[in-house]
């Protein structure tokens, strides 16, 4: 295990003193900063004379100078946009970079075995990510604290620890993901463009294939019975995307008194909709709601890292 220790520690200090991870910190913390204080701001109109988890109303107020519906509106949306890109750039040049450099060829002649070395740059990665989540949601709440004038109780900084939770999940996803092309591809610029593509399209993309599918499954004309299903086939296909996984499992932690589609598609159907008081859930009804979500997630993650670990166990690595 020494080995193993000995990469990890050696990854983490790389992530932690390159240029790239400071200035990509710096973005995400800014964009946060931004959204919390408009949020802050607005913070009256989001809460609506209710005292209820009025500290959480930071993370979810839509901020009403987005023009477009693409551009995150939330401090939310803009975590589901970004924890992906700092994944990305922490994995896309993990193998590839020093295979091209030599470094890995010798690395392995040493006492190393090979699993230790894409387990170790992995884990590295995670707690990277971990590090920086953590900074920033304990930034963006002292900032919140300052500017509204109310510490958070005790239930929602449980809700805040399971917001964490599913953040990092969320990000070993993508750093999974581009760690398998890292591996996958010898040049470090076609693994990034090709993981900087996926996000591209499930960021960006497919929320407008999703909307002419919308559209085209819609019809006046439908019985209750074709519009459900309309409605569970379009639900599933909005959950292809990890992106919408990791939106829907953050709003239902973090607002307690929304529902998701899903949700109320099943109030809908059972008739208790008519009768539902909009209080919010439970933070056990609230995990009960998005531990599905949230273990296809963990699937994903599990999928990419074994495929990149089988991958680089098997390849042949020469000498340069």
């Amino acid at each position: 295990m020494s080995s193993f220790y000995t990469v990890y520690w050696k990854e983490l200090q790389d992530h932690f003193t390159s240029w790239r991870f400071i200035f990509i910190l710096l973005v995400v913390l800014l964009a946060s900063l931004y959204a919390v204080f408009v949020a802050a701001s607005n913070i009256r109109q989001a809460v609506t004379g209710s005292t209820d988890f009025v500290f959480l109303a930071l993370f979810t107020t839509t901020l009403s100078s987005t023009a477009s519906s693409l551009i995150p509106n939330s401090f939310l949306a803009l975590m589901a946009v970004l924890i992906p890109i700092v994944g990305i750039t922490l994995g896309f040049d993990a193998i590839n970079s020093e295979r091209n450099e030599g470094t890995l060829s010798r690395l392995i002649s040493q006492p190393v075995y090979r699993d230790n070395i894409i387990n170790a740059k992995f884990l590295a990665g995670g707690i990277t990510i971990s590090i920086l989540l953590l900074s920033i949601v304990l930034l963006v709440s002292g900032l919140g604290i300052r500017l509204i004038g109310l510490p958070p109780t005790a239930e929602e900084v449980w809700r805040l620890l399971f917001f964490l939770v599913i953040g990092i999940i969320y990000g070993a996803f993508w750093l999974g993901l581009a760690i398998l092309f890292s591996t996958l591809f010898k040049q470090v610029a076609v693994s990034a463009i090709i993981s900087i593509a996926i996000w591209l399209f499930f960021a960006f993309f497919y929320p407008i294939i999703f909307q002419f599918i919308a559209q085209g499954m819609g019809g006046s004309s439908d019985t209750q019975a074709s519009i459900i299903r309309n409605y569970q086939t379009l639900i599933t296909l909005q959950r292809i995307s990890p992106i919408q996984l990791f939106n829907e499992s953050t709003i239902v932690i973090l607002a307690p008194a929304m529902r998701s589609v899903s949700q109320m598609l099943q109030l809908y159907i059972s008739d208790i909709g008519n009768y539902l008081l909009p209080t919010p859930i439970s933070l056990g009804q609230s995990l009960l709601s998005v531990w599905p979500l949230l273990v296809v997630t963990v699937l994903l993650t599990i999928v990419c890292f074994a495929m990149a670990y089988l991958k680089f166990m098997f390849e042949e690595i020469r000498a340069t």
